[in-house]
């Protein structure tokens, strides 16, 4: 018996696309072409099936219920169909680096400054990529991912704890030594509720006004600068309070959430794995030395909120 026709590949490429990006503009980007050839595409499909596939409503696409259930199997299918040609390119290849997608100022701060001594460690050679948030590994754009558990995890990845988070303030040791009256609270954009939380904490909280910078990293770098006090994350700025270049007197709380390492459940990578007990154990370090400073009362869990 001969085997029904299947629909145009190139339309189930753009179907899933869309589907996935929710959005014809953002599907014509990622496939390099027209908004109005996506279009098209999703209209012949239609035709094709005999079914309506999206809803067009309020200047954006819908599926419809038999769209959804086509998406969620042509999901499968293509991402089954990337892995295939990854594995098949990788039979007589020489591995490249393993790419590691990591917050970005723990990249900047921790993952790139030890990437020596990664190499020294373990041999691994790593590209990595400055990103945060969810990560799509049906992209193929990361092998291992580092983040903040501060989102959903998605049950297609494998979830593996490195680190507790630990919070406090961090400032020259020039500032370290003025009244509270006359530190300025450095913020930062991405972590807005951070000093807020910490003025739930007993003891020394700065009152010399607030500064506010877009990221993480640039707060950090403006308390090196002298200009007052940022609430930062020990696994930032570890080699600098050993170093002294930058002081923690009042010491540093947990604030609920973990780093983890994530990477796709059906992905064998023993390098994966060896990267990740490394930076385990720099992370450990570092969280065994903030838990020296421990504060009695704990910030609240930023997680639940």
């Amino acid at each position: 018996m001969s085997q029904p026709r299947l629909p145009n590949l190139a339309a189930l490429r753009t179907f899933e696309a869309t589907a996935r990006c929710g959005s014809l503009v953002a599907a014509a980007a990622e496939l390099n072409v027209t908004h109005g050839a996506v279009s098209k595409q999703i209209q012949a499909l239609e035709q094709e099936l005999g079914i309506v596939l999206f809803e067009r409503r309020n200047r954006g696409v819908h599926l419809t219920g038999p769209g959804a259930w086509l998406a969620d199997r042509i999901g499968m299918v293509f991402s089954d169909l990337h892995r295939t040609m990854r594995d098949f390119r990788a039979l007589d290849a020489v591995p490249g680096p393993l790419t590691v997608s990591c917050e970005p100022t723990l990249c900047l701060r921790l993952l790139i400054p030890a990437i020596g001594d990664l190499k020294r460690d373990t041999g691994l050679d790593i590209r990595v990529l400055a990103a945060g948030g969810v990560v799509d590994f049906r992209r193929g754009h990361a092998d291992v991912a580092i983040r903040r558990s501060d989102f959903p995890m998605p049950i297609d990845v494998r979830a593996i704890p490195l680190a507790e988070e630990w919070m406090g303030p961090v400032m020259t040791p020039a500032i370290a030594g003025r009244p509270p009256e006359d530190v300025v609270r450095l913020h930062s954009e991405t972590r807005l509720r951070a000093w807020a939380d910490w003025s739930q904490q007993p003891g020394w909280q700065p009152a010399g006004g607030d500064m506010r910078y877009e990221h993480f990293y640039l707060a950090i770098q403006a308390a090196q600068a002298g200009q007052g006090a940022a609430l930062a994350s020990i696994h930032m700025v570890a080699s600098d309070v050993r170093s002294g270049l930058l002081s923690a007197p009042h010491g540093f709380a947990r604030d609920g959430t973990r780093y983890v390492a994530l990477w796709p459940t059906d992905a064998a990578d023993d390098r994966a794995e060896l990267f990740v007990e490394w930076l385990g154990r720099r992370m450990d370090e570092n969280a065994a030395m903030a838990a020296a400073t421990i504060i009695p009362l704990g910030i609240p869990n930023e997680a639940a909120r």
